[in-house]
Formats: C-alpha cells, sequence, structure tokens
C-alpha cells in the first residue's frame, strides 16, 4: 500500500494543477486535461529533482510562523527588481526603436485585471515547473552521473551550469513572441536574451538555494512588474 503524499507535497500538486486549468480556456474537456497535465508535470518535477542530488531546498524544513509570511515576500520582491530592470530597458532602450514593444505593454493594461492575475499566476507556475524544476535538475542530474564528481551530488560547478542552461533555454522560448512584435534583428535578439536570462538565472538561484517555491513567487513579482505597473506608465 503507498503512503499518502505529505501535505505540502498535495498543495504543491494542487498549484500545479490549477495552472494547468487556468491555461486553457474553460472548455469541458480542454480544462479537465490540462489541470490533469499540470498536476503531472508538478510530480514528475518533484521526482527529477529528487533525482538530480541537488540540494534538499523543497520542503526539508516548512517555514513557521512568520517566516511563512517574510520569505515569499522576500522571493518576491527580488522577483519584482528584476522586473522593474527589464521594464526600465524595455521602455528606455528598445521601445525608441520599436515602439510595438511598448504597444504590447498597453495591451496588458486593456486587459481585465483578474486575467492579468492569471496569467502572472499560470506563467509563474507553468515556466518554473518546466524551466526550474525539470530542466535545471534534469540537466544537473545527468552532468552529476557523467562527470562523477566525488560525492556523487552535483557540486557548485554542476549547479551553476545546470542554471545558466536552463536560463538561456527559458529566454529563448521568449523570442518568438518578440519577432510577432517586429523585426527581430541580431541586436534586440541578444537584449531579450540578456533581459530573460537574468530573470532565469535570478529563478534558478532562488530554486536551488530556497527551493521551487521561492522561483515561483519571484517570477510572479517580475510579470507584476510587466503586467500590472508596466501599463500604468504608458
Amino acid at each position: 500500500m503507498m503512503e499518502p503524499l505529505p501535505v505540502h507535497t498535495r498543495a504543491f500538486l494542487l498549484v500545479c494543477a490549477l495552472a494547468g486549468g487556468l491555461a486553457v480556456p474553460l472548455h469541458p474537456l480542454a480544462s479537465p486535461v490540462s489541470t490533469t497535465v499540470g498536476g503531472l508535470l508538478g510530480l514528475l518535477g518533484l521526482r527529477v529533482w529528487r533525482w538530480s542530488g541537488l540540494p534538499d531546498s523543497i520542503g526539508a524544513k516548512a517555514p513557521r510562523g512568520l517566516a511563512r509570511l517574510v520569505q515569499p515576500a522576500l522571493s518576491m520582491g527580488c522577483g519584482l527588481l528584476v522586473g522593474l530592470v527589464l521594464l526600465g530597458v524595455i521602455q528606455l532602450a528598445i521601445e525608441p526603436s520599436l515602439p510595438a514593444a511598448g504597444a504590447r505593454i498597453a495591451a496588458a493594461g486593456a486587459l481585465p485585471l483578474w486575467r492579468r492575475l492569471a496569467i502572472i499566476y499560470v506563467a509563474a507556475v507553468g515556466e518554473e515547473l518546466v524551466f526550474r524544476l525539470v530542466l535545471l535538475s534534469l540537466i544537473a542530474g545527468a552532468a552529476a552521473r557523467l562527470l562523477r564528481p566525488r560525492d556523487g551530488a552535483a557540486n557548485r560547478g554542476i549547479v551553476w551550469g545546470a542554471t545558466l542552461l536552463s536560463a538561456l533555454a527559458f529566454a529563448s522560448v521568449h523570442l518568438p513572441a518578440w519577432s510577432a512584435v517586429g523585426t527581430l534583428t541580431t541586436a534586440l535578439a541578444l537584449i531579450v536574451l540578456a533581459l530573460n536570462g537574468l530573470g532565469g538565472l535570478v529563478f534558478g538561484y532562488l530554486f536551488v538555494r530556497r527551493g521551487i517555491a521561492a522561483a515561483m513567487w519571484a517570477h510572479a513579482g517580475a510579470d507584476c512588474a510587466i503586467q500590472l505597473i508596466g501599463p500604468l506608465t504608458r
């Protein structure tokens, strides 16, 4: 008989399933399928993370008391700073040569608040699942087994290498959205890669040191800058 999952694991899988359900328009078939996929992806991610040999930062010691509020607030604040940097670069460096970039931010302001909050939630949970919990863990675990460090676990070099590669992959998937805005020049592509790569490095660092929840909170903070603060500056 299988042992029941710990409470914090069940809560995490519920968060993942909800993100999956919100990722598609409400539909009698697509919604439950997407919800199930989200939960299964969360479960897969946890298994890959445990296999990877990364530091035990997820649920090893649940915060208590005031720390339950302070730790998410600090992570979200860190992400908010990253998002404000991205927002400033977009408006000061990219928008003068590519006005459509500003139109993307303005378009976000035309969406209802609940929809923008849903977008932030789905992106923060879904992208951190894929690029940190699954991809970063997979790279670190594979590298640890190929390079065979003395203690058998992912050492600092492996962890930073996996963080960098996952951040690069994270940045790369944002290029198509920018190519839809206008001509994707080499300079613009490098800026987009650098900006999103910076976010990926921060989220990856928090994931390794503080766990997947910290990475998700930070990602949400960064998206709040773009989705909520950005439209107010137009």
